[in-house]
């Protein structure tokens, strides 16, 4: 099995086989910031990424989708999408807030898998409380944003963080992942079959970034816009 530095060195080579010739020393997570930009619009060639990967074709088939929620009309003119953003043009508020009542079910069930853990019942007392997802505008959706209430994020980071093997090859991938839209849900959404969890808790969530949309918890309470 390829080992994270190896790795690292390959995917390097992808981006520049000069570069990675030359390269000395480590190879750090920050140097691949952007990475998976390099592929847009389209994701062709991005399958060489998790060629020697074990399970390769799993984080292949989870990526896809967001190369494929793309419009390649936004990439012809000089200033193309520096992230990859999702659109539609039109999503009805009773299927928003499906998806935020599957959201609020899908968190709360993971938190009942670990109630081992103090952070997850905590989380989980939080998510039975929530009752109402509110649709709200993109400038109200930023306010919501800078008041949101921290237990819910604070628990899945620390569940994500307990599962997750550092030593693993595609760790050498986390800011690529991140960057990919800045938010830390999608990151672990598109890496969930490595850390071992139950369920797929975060598939709402990727359903309403894909479509334009975000969600955070708020004075108790879901709130659904356009960041």
């Amino acid at each position: 099995m390829i080992d994270q530095q190896e790795y690292g060195k390959y995917v390097l080579g992808l981006m520049d086989k000069e570069e990675a010739e030359e390269t000395v020393g480590p190879i750090e997570e920050e140097m691949f910031y952007g990475y998976f930009q390099i592929y847009m619009p389209s994701g062709k060639g991005v399958e060489a990424t998790f060629a020697p990967l074990e399970d390769g074709d799993i984080f292949l088939k989870r990526i896809l989708p967001i190369y494929e929620m793309l419009d390649p009309q936004d990439f012809q003119g000089e200033w193309v999408p520096g992230y990859f953003n999702g659109k539609s043009e039109h999503v009805s508020e009773e299927e928003l807030r499906d998806l935020g009542q599957r959201h609020i079910l899908g968190l709360k069930q993971l938190m009942d898998d670990h109630a081992e853990l103090d952070e997850a019942v905590e989380a989980s007392a939080y998510l039975g409380t929530v009752s109402e997802v509110v649709i709200v505008s993109g400038s109200e959706f930023e306010k919501f944003r800078e008041e949101y209430d921290p237990v819910v994020h604070e628990s899945l980071f620390e569940l994500v963080s307990e599962h997750t093997d550092h030593q693993e090859p595609v760790q050498v991938l986390s800011e690529a992942y991140y960057s990919i839209a800045c938010d830390y849900w999608i990151s672990y959404y598109l890496q969930w079959h490595r850390y071992g969890l139950e369920g797929d808790p975060l598939a709402a969530y990727f359903e309403l970034y894909k479509l334009g949309y975000s969600a955070i918890f708020a004075n108790g309470k879901l709130y659904i816009g356009k960041p």
